[in-house]
């Protein structure tokens, strides 16, 4: 029998689902078979149900940490992803000479889809030379007021704290420590950034809805963040037209961009903002154009307040949750002849008790665990005995990173500062340089380190210096959950009285 020269349509069709169901079958088949010798969960290493699953339950943090603790120090958590937790690892990819390179995780964190923020940009060589432009502004060097800014939102803060918030002589007040603690580090970045307060700390308030509008976009994010490759779609240009924030935009992150472009201009264009001594003008000596220079100043906002406010809040709740470390903590503060009103950042760092209590809550509570991924060279690498190909993805894992017994000791779950003070000076470089890599390291290490340690150190210091903190609730601390790298605290209920 003749066999048709013509197929149907209802023969096409089951011709192309055929060919279409073969192609996702091989394509699965041949990404499993590239990193098959390297264990992880089972649905893992097929596909990224496995990471949906652990970002929908708001435990990726804790399942990939998890991971290395069940399947060693390089682990498989995607059809091309692995995870690590091993230092040597992170510090060989990022040193200053590595064959590896920012995958397309870094690009999915854009504001701007016109102008990549130093964050975002993956390009090797125009990252450098980014960086090398806004090094002297993070530094402080070029930037004379830097502390004196810090101490002007400190006495903002200080001042609400005294006006609303203070109990005490039968006056029973309370606030939720961790929505002021997030006004004071929206407005100490936004000063240091814009050159003045963005206005949460004078107002008590969400101004401009930023803080709800950064929440409603968050799953947008985290969809990114988990599947980076959706941001060529994103960046399709009608889809971005509707998608990104806008300047105009009155709320939210379209407001902090259209305030940091109007900072900008001025800057360019009139002759009394040229010059000035701030972290915008070292950026601009050093050749940051000016959309450029916007586009920073916004990712410097929204990613330096995020992170240093978590580190805040959870010094301040292991604090005054662990009543030893309180006493001595209060008692080292109380005996330092400190300058006054506002301690200096040099006279914070040279307390020992203080250093230790800040080095061991982000240790143990560690304020960013995002993924940081980087791509293998095209020729692969060896990494803890095993072949890694060309173009695989390997991931951080933050959250059980400071935990390994041999660099902190047999009580890697306790909070307990005296660790630091104990330690050899052998063990505590050690300890040092491991803890030091929540900053990064090397071509990656954040610029944002010494503004960041400047602001928590004075801050710290300051409030265990002025105040006695109780839980209202003992039983219940707060509301607390991880969120594409990022934990979001909320319903931190305390009681603040001033000290004698």
């Amino acid at each position: 029998m003749a066999l048709p020269t013509v197929l149907t349509p209802w023969g096409i069709l089951a011709l192309t689902s055929l060919a279409i169901t073969a192609y996702v079958v091989q394509s699965y088949i041949v990404s499993y078979r590239r990193l098959r010798h390297i264990p992880g969960p089972p649905l893992a290493c097929w596909s990224k149900l496995w990471t949906m699953r652990g970002t929908y339950r708001k435990t990726l943090h804790i399942d990939i940490a998890q991971a290395c603790k069940d399947y060693g120090k390089i682990a498989r958590i995607g059809p091309n992803d692995l995870i690590t937790n091993d230092p040597s690892i992170i510090m060989r990819m990022s040193a200053a000479r590595s064959p590896y390179r920012r995958s397309q995780w870094y690009a999915a964190t854009a504001i701007d889809h016109g102008q990549n923020h130093i964050f975002s940009e993956i390009d090797e060589a125009k990252h450098t030379e980014h960086r090398k432009k806004m090094n002297y502004g993070y530094s402080g060097k070029e930037n004379p007021e830097l502390e004196s800014t810090v101490d002007s939102c400190l006495n903002l803060f200080f001042k609400l704290i005294r006006e609303k918030y203070t109990s005490g002589r039968g006056v029973d007040r309370q606030v939720d420590f961790a929505r002021i603690a997030q006004y004071l580090g929206i407005d100490v970045v936004a000063a240091i950034a814009l050159g003045e307060p963005y206005g949460f700390l004078e107002q008590d308030d969400d101004v401009h809805d930023y803080i709800k509008t950064q929440m409603a976009l968050l799953p947008v994010f985290e969809v990114l963040g988990t599947f980076p490759y959706l941001d060529s779609i994103v960046r399709i240009p009608w889809i971005s037209k509707h998608a990104m924030p806008k300047p105009t935009d009155n709320h939210g992150m379209g407001r902090i961009i259209g305030m940091a472009q109007k900072r900008v201009h001025d800057r360019f264009t009139n002759p009394s903002e040229k010059g000035k001594r701030d972290m915008l003008g070292s950026w601009i000596a050093h050749g940051l154009n000016e959309r450029e220079a916007a586009t920073d100043l916004v990712i410097n906002i929204v990613a330096g307040s995020d992170t240093i406010v978590t580190a805040l809040r959870t010094t301040v709740m292991y604090v005054i949750t662990h009543p030893t470390v309180y006493t001595k903590l209060q008692h080292e503060l109380s005996s330092c002849q400190a300058t006054r009103p506002i301690i200096r950042e040099s006279e914070a760092k040279s307390l020992p008790y203080l250093n230790a209590v800040i080095k061991e809550c982000m240790r143990v509570h560690p304020p960013v665990t995002g993924f940081m991924t980087k791509l293998t060279p095209p020729e692969g690498d060896w990494l803890d005995g095993k072949f890694v190909p060309g173009g695989t993805n390997i991931m951080y894992a933050a959250w059980d990173f400071y935990k390994d017994p041999a660099v902190w000791g047999a009580d890697v779950e306790v909070f307990r500062p005296e660790r630091w003070i104990e330690a050899s000076p052998e063990q505590r470089a050690v300890m040092d340089q491991t803890i030091g890599l929540i900053f990064g390291y090397g071509r990656y290490g954040c610029l944002g380190k010494y503004i960041s340690e400047l602001e928590l150190y004075k801050s710290l210091a300051e409030i265990f210096l002025r105040y006695d903190i109780a839980l209202v609730d003992p039983n219940k601390r707060w509301d607390s959950y991880n969120r594409n790298g990022f934990f979001f605290q909320s319903n931190m209920w305390v009681r603040i009285s001033e000290r004698e």
